[in-house]
């Protein structure tokens, strides 16, 4: 299924980019699938920062509890 073949010999990602997919042993849609859960869990985090920022007592561990866990499933 990936990488895309647009037409015969051609590939869709670079070869950076399928070395950096062989890397992390994900396919390219996987590989998104993965970026946009972390994208979207991040983009979360800025109203609770911004709560905390004004009243500390709130969120006190949500945003580096979160974070830690993000850099943890990276480090597997």
């Amino acid at each position: 299924m990936f990488p895309l073949r647009l037409y015969k010999g051609y590939s869709m990602f670079s070869k950076k980019c399928r070395e950096h997919l062989a890397e992390v042993n994900e396919s390219g849609l996987q590989h998104m699938t993965s970026a946009l859960k972390t994208a979207i869990k991040l983009q979360v985090l800025v109203p609770v920062l911004v709560i905390h920022s004004i009243a500390p007592r709130c969120f006190t561990h949500t945003a580096s509890d979160t974070m830690r866990k993000i850099l943890n499933r990276f480090d597997r």
